[in-house]
């Protein structure tokens, strides 16, 4: 599975960006919520350009899992992931009141419910939200959490986990996915 994160442009398009501003990588200091899809998509830098949601889903051919940062953004994700058929291969993740927001508006969407909290999710919120997956800090997946959630019928994915120690403790815990900047070491780890 692929991680990715959305944000929108100020006309509304979705774009796979991961920083709210275009200055880390674009080397534009401006958020790619001040400029519409066109500036957006005229933007260069060493022969790359910012793709959007509709592109990644016609050329990556793996699951993914959208990382949306809001309900607006929710929203927008979800009707490009309909429209292109790809509901079945994509898990939205993120904000807690967008995952919310997307459960309402489709029953059958596939929830991964991101979570920063030493507590864990209470009924209330596992009933609204309805996740096949938890998705917490890596920090977060003890052995107890992981067993817990398996137990209520999760798969348990962790994020971001780059260190060989940190990825060794999440494999330990018996997690099921690792999110990583560092695909390679999570590999070797396994081997």
């Amino acid at each position: 599975m692929v991680e990715l994160d959305c944000k929108l442009t100020r006309d509304g398009h979705v774009v796979v960006l991961h920083d709210h501003t275009l200055t880390r990588l674009w080397r534009v200091r401006r958020p790619v919520s001040a400029l519409d899809w066109d500036e957006v998509r005229s933007i260069r830098r060493d022969g790359y350009r910012i793709p959007d949601l509709a592109e990644v889903l016609a050329t990556v051919p793996v699951p993914i899992m959208v990382d949306v940062p809001g309900v607006e953004v929710a929203e927008a994700a979800l009707a490009v992931v309909q429209a292109a058929g790809e509901s079945e291969r994509c898990v939205f993740c993120g904000h807690t009141g967008a995952l919310v927001r997307l459960r309402q508006m489709r029953p059958h969407v596939r929830i991964a419910l991101s979570w920063d909290k030493h507590e864990l999710p209470g009924r209330e919120l596992l009933a609204a939200t309805k996740p096949e997956w938890f998705n917490p800090r890596w920090p977060l997946a003890t052995r107890q959490v992981v067993d817990h959630m398996h137990a209520l019928g999760m798969g348990v994915s962790v994020w971001t986990v780059d260190r060989t120690r940190h990825i060794s403790r999440a494999l330990g815990a018996g997690v099921d996915a690792i999110t990583t900047n560092r695909t390679a070491r999570v590999v070797a780890t396994l081997s």
